[in-house]
C-alpha cells in the first residue's frame, strides 16, 4: 500500500472552473474501481471521503455538495473545511454516517480498513494514482460513480493538456539525475512507478531511487553523498524543512550544506496529493527548473 503522508497546509491555487452540467444522484452501472475491485451500483447522494487527493476529486467533478465528511486532513477547497469529520481508520463511525459511497486512495487509506468496508456491504471506490495518466483515468472514474461523467471527461482533459505543455517545456532543459524525498529521518524516497517518479519524469529528471523496497523505500543518507545525484525534490512544509536542518548538520547532508546538491521545494499539499493539484505541483517545479536549469 502507498503511504504517502498528507499534510494540513493549504497550499491551492487550482481551481477547476467547468459548465457542463452534472447528472447529478443517480443510479450507477457497477464499475471497476483502479484497484480492481467492483464499485456496486446505486445512488451516490452521501458520500464520505477518506483522504484529502479523493475530497478534491468529488469537488472537482461537481460531487461536493454530495459530501456528507471528511478526514480532518482535507481542507481544499475551502469548502471541504466545512465539512462534518471522520476518522479514516474508524470503521464504525464511517457506518455511522449512513453513507452509499465511500471514496478511498492507495495514497494514505490502509487496504485492509477498505476490505472491511466492502465486507460489510459498503460501497466503496479506491483510486490508484502512480502516474498522471492514472490520474486522468481517476478524474473519469470518480465521475462516472457519481453520475458526472461530462464533468471527469472535461477535467481529465484539461489536466491532460496543461501536462502535455509542461512536459514540451521541460524537454528543452538538461536531464538531471534526481530523488524525490517523501522524509528526512529516516532518508524515504519514491521509487520508480508512483506519481512522484511520475512527477520527475515530466520535468526532465530521472529518478534514481531503487526500483525494489516497495513505492517508498528506505535508504542509507549516504545515498545523499553520491556525486552522481544532482537534484532532490521535497515537499515544502515545517516538519521537512526542520528535517533538513538537521540533516544539514551531519556528514550524510555535506553535498546539501555546500550546495553541491540542488534542492527544489515544492507547495506540499500540492505534490503529495494525488488529486488535480498535481499538476500545479508539476509546473512549480518546472519553473524552478527553467530559473536554474
Amino acid at each position: 500500500m502507498l503511504c504517502v503522508r498528507t499534510h494540513t497546509r493549504r497550499c491551492g491555487f487550482f481551481i477547476l472552473a467547468v459548465s457542463i452540467a452534472c447528472a447529478g444522484p443517480q443510479g450507477r452501472p457497477g464499475l471497476r474501481d483502479q484497484t480492481g475491485a467492483i464499485v456496486p451500483s446505486g445512488p451516490a447522494t452521501r458520500i464520505i471521503s477518506l483522504a484529502p487527493d479523493v475530497t478534491e476529486l468529488a469537488f472537482a467533478v461537481g460531487a461536493g455538495a454530495r459530501l456528507v465528511a471528511a478526514p480532518a486532513t482535507a481542507d481544499y477547497p475551502p469548502q471541504a473545511s466545512h465539512l462534518r469529520r471522520v476518522d479514516p481508520g474508524d470503521l464504525e463511525s464511517v457506518v455511522a454516517l449512513r453513507p452509499d459511497l465511500v471514496l478511498a486512495t492507495t495514497a494514505g487509506n490502509d487496504f485492509r480498513f477498505v476490505a472491511r468496508a466492502r465486507a460489510l456491504g459498503l460501497a466503496v471506490c479506491c483510486t490508484d494514482v502512480t502516474s498522471f495518466a492514472r490520474l486522468a483515468e481517476a478524474c473519469r472514474l470518480v465521475a462516472a460513480v457519481v453520475g458526472c461523467e461530462p464533468r471527469g471527461t472535461q477535467l481529465a482533459a484539461e489536466l491532460g493538456a496543461r501536462v502535455a505543455a509542461l512536459e514540451r517545456a521541460s524537454a528543452a532543459l538538461p536531464r538531471r539525475a534526481a530523488l524525490y524525498v517523501a522524509w528526512w529521518e529516516p532518508l524515504i524516497v519514491a521509487s520508480p512507478g508512483t506519481f512522484h517518479d511520475d512527477l520527475l519524469l515530466r520535468a526532465g529528471l530521472a529518478n534514481v531511487a531503487p526500483g525494489s523496497g516497495g513505492r517508498y523505500p528506505r535508504l542509507d543518507p549516504e545515498t545523499l553523498l553520491d556525486s552522481r545525484l544532482e537534484v532532490v525534490v521535497v515537499p515544502d512544509e515545517p516538519d521537512m524543512r526542520d528535517g533538513f536542518t538537521r540533516l544539514l548538520s551531519t556528514t550524510a547532508g555535506s553535498r546539501l550544506r555546500a550546495r553541491a546538491l540542488r534542492t527544489i521545494w515544492l507547495p506540499a499539499d500540492a505534490a503529495n496529493r494525488p488529486g488535480p493539484r498535481l499538476v500545479d505541483a508539476l509546473a512549480a517545479l518546472v519553473l524552478a527548473r527553467e530559473r536554474e536549469p
